[in-house]
């Protein structure tokens, strides 16, 4: 409610502003006009003063204006920055089915809210402003009589004019951003390869594709620098070429003496300041469509309702599960990345309360793929999930591949990630994960830091150490379910089979589903699912 307080009296005194300014100009007129006929001083005393108000007003109207209107427009940013953020937190990590990375959408989430406080504070306040300000000098010369219904209703015309110009030349701009989306793109994409193309030589291919869509780019930027220059001058004609045709009109009332040459001049001098206005009717255009034609809002609410929709169809019948018996079934659940190859495809399975797992496959047979699946971090194309523990909040333990570590403390990061856990349950976590006597022997124990990324462990050690969070997660939390993809990925055959029979024999009682190629791994447990 406040918020909209503020918009309105941001608008209303930035009509009052513009109108202040009209009203200084005009009286300035007049003094120049009245004094060019030599009255008594006296009867400029009343003009004098209200160009000395009015130049007050006008000032104290703009701050206010100023202030506002950006408190507003600020306060507008915090609101849709905030939805789009926990919109963003809900939906992450994406599948690539999306056709948008994680930091792609957060860089366009951020520019969304930039756009629509763009589209506030320089674009629709000035456009309704001077909208207000045509419709209301044109019920003023309609009202005097003494021009033509076609002069009457200049200001409206000329509002139209210069803002559907402005409107079509900005249209064609945005060549040039789809040009430089493009461009960044492909940059992206081959940075990230940079490595596989000097090592296969893919160098030249790179740089003709980088060519390419460079000179594209600059052809774009080429067409768009045309284009603006000649909507500026498009709308430069529109402004100067009404003055001079009302001009004329005047000219023609003062020769008939429907007007006096007083009137005249503060008339001209009035509708030249309320064209000035029309000028920077370009620039809030220029922020008025990017917001529009983005469609931010609506295109975010229709993927919102589309997550939450797949969310509820993922999980609807879980409640009817019965969690002593059954812990996971899935039901032909496929996935696809490209809407044409499905990894996993038409899976089923069922694990039990309790009972323990392996999931094998070749690569590439979508192993981890079924992994993000069933921590319901992606939503399966095909098929039915159930699991009502998955539906409980703080029942499964997992480790994924490619985790970030944190460049802090051992000790500060089992705090960070498992806060229920107290200190004997990371010793008895790490004692599972075989990395105990590793802690130990550090100078520091527990206060050992690990560097950026874990860069201070070897990938073994980083590897056994994000064993030991899950593991000290499933413990301080209670979860019945443990999920552990690629567990024993850079440990040897010895270090694997000790750390996977502590953690069967820690959680006999809970589920547990690893995934593996390893054939070791996979003869520990009695329930194998391929894929």
């Amino acid at each position: 409610m406040l918020m909209r307080c503020m918009q309105l009296a941001a608008f209303c005194l930035s009509l009052l502003s513009s109108l202040s300014s009209i009203a200084l100009l005009g009286l300035s007129a007049y003094l120049i006009a009245a004094a060019s006929l030599q009255p008594e001083l006296y009867t400029l005393a009343l003009p004098i003063t209200g160009v000395r108000a009015f130049g007050i007003l006008r000032a104290l109207l703009r701050y206010g204006e100023r202030y506002t209107g950006h408190a507003a427009a600020f306060a507008l940013s915090a609101r849709v920055s905030r939805r789009l953020f926990l919109y963003l937190l809900r939906l992450l990590p994406l599948s690539h089915s999306s056709g948008e990375n994680q930091g792609s959408l957060l860089h366009r989430l951020n520019r969304a809210a930039e756009e629509w406080r763009s589209f506030y504070l320089r674009g629709v306040t000035p456009m309704l402003v001077s909208l207000m300000l045509a419709m209301l000098a044109a019920a003023v010369l309609c009202g005097m009589g003494s021009l033509s219904p076609l002069c009457s209703w200049l200001p409206a015309w000329c509002w139209l004019a210069v803002a559907g110009t402005a409107w079509l030349g900005e249209r064609k701009q945005l060549a040039l951003t789809a040009e430089y989306s493009a461009y960044r793109h492909r940059l992206l994409d081959l940075q990230s390869g940079r490595e596989e193309l000097f090592t296969t030589g893919g160098r030249a291919w790179a740089e003709a594709q980088l060519d390419g869509a460079a000179h594209s780019l600059w052809l774009a930027g080429r067409r768009q620098g045309r284009c603006r220059s000649l909507t500026e001058l498009a709308i430069r004609l529109m402004l100067v070429l009404p003055f001079c045709l009302l001009m004329a009109e005047l000219w023609e009332s003062c020769s008939l003496g429907r007007m006096s040459f007083v009137e005249a001049a503060v008339l001209a001098v009035s509708v030249q300041a309320l064209l000035g206005e029309f000028a920077g009717l370009a620039e809030a255009v220029r922020h008025v469509l990017p917001a529009l034609s983005g469609a931010n809002s609506s295109q975010i609410s229709e993927n919102n309702s589309q997550f939450e929709k797949n969310s509820s169809q993922i999980w609807a019948e879980s409640s009817i599960m019965n969690s002593n018996k059954v812990c996971l079934k899935a039901d032909r659940i496929s996935f696809s990345y490209d809407g044409v190859h499905r990894v996993p495809d038409s899976v089923s399975f069922e694990l039990m309360a309790g009972e323990k797992a392996a999931v094998l496959g070749d690569s590439g047979s979508g192993k981890t793929t079924l992994f993000y699946l069933l921590l319901g971090l992606w939503q399966p194309d095909r098929g039915t999930l159930q699991g009502s523990l998955l539906a409980e909040g703080g029942t499964v333990s997992a480790i994924t591949q490619n985790v970030y570590v944190f460049d802090t403390t051992i000790g500060e990061l089992f705090r960070r990630l498992c806060p229920e856990g107290s200190e004997a349950v990371v010793w008895q976590s790490l004692e599972l994960a075989c990395l105990g006597d590793f802690v130990r022997s550090c100078p520091d124990g527990l206060g050992y830091r690990l560097g950026q990324d874990g860069c201070r462990l070897s990938g073994g050690q980083r590897q056994r150490l994000l064993v030991a969070l899950a593991a000290a997660r499933a413990l301080s939390t209670g979860s019945r379910l443990l999920l552990l993809d690629e567990p024993t990925c850079g440990l040897d055959r010895r270090t694997g089979e000790r750390m996977l029979a502590g953690l069967l024999a820690a959680f006999a009682g809970r589920a547990m589903l690893v995934i593996t190629h390893d054939e070791y791994v996979a003869e520990m447990f009695k329930k194998k699912i391929h894929l």
